[in-house]
Order: structure tokens, then sequence, then C-alpha cells
């Protein structure tokens, strides 16, 4: 729990999920084998600079989700907070036609 210095109000709340018991975060889960699909286990991390990061995610983003009635999580964060923030965030929209789940993705 996080309190604010100077109104000595909480600011935030912090959960920590079980270690090994992925049904308490079944989102994160798919986000993390989406990631391993691009960035595979044993693979070096050395080269990832911060423009591959946001085309990977930017890639995954725009993976259309059944938890969101087929929205994509890009569409959901756009409706919900705006273009302006991923903006800021240097995440883009990619159409679901180019959508690319593999390595070669950040080579």
């Amino acid at each position: 729990m996080e309190i604010d210095p100077e109104t000595k109000m909480v600011r935030t709340h912090i959960f920590y999920c079980d270690p090994m018991q992925s049904s308490q975060k079944p989102h994160v889960e798919k986000n993390h084998n989406f990631i391993r699909d691009i960035v595979p286990n044993g693979a070096s991390t050395e080269e990832l600079t911060q423009e591959k990061l946001d085309l990977m995610f930017s890639h995954i983003n725009s993976v259309p989700r059944e938890s969101l009635n087929g929205k994509t999580p890009y569409e959901l964060f756009e409706f919900l907070y705006g273009q302006k923030i991923l903006d800021l965030l240097n995440i883009k929209k990619i159409d679901k036609d180019q959508v690319t789940l593999k390595p070669y993705l950040i080579k």
C-alpha cells in the first residue's frame, strides 16, 4: 500500500499473484504466451530496443480477444483513454491481417 506523504491518503494497493498460479492472472498469461511466440525461451534479449518492444506490443495489442468480444486491447484502450496516450506510449494499431507474432518481427 502506498500512502501519499502530503495527504496521508492511500494512493494505490498492490496485489501479488501466487507463483505458478496462472489461473490468478489469465490475461497476463495470454500476453506472456504472445511474447514467447516472438521471443522464445532461451532467446537473447540483449538486442531488444525500446523500438522493438513498441513494435512487439503494437502487434500483441492488435490481436482480437474473445474476452473483449472480438475487440483488440488497442481498441479498448483507445476507447477508454484516447489516442493521445497511445501516441505517447508509441503503440500503433496494426491491421488484423498484418499482425505478426513470430520471431522475425523484431529481427
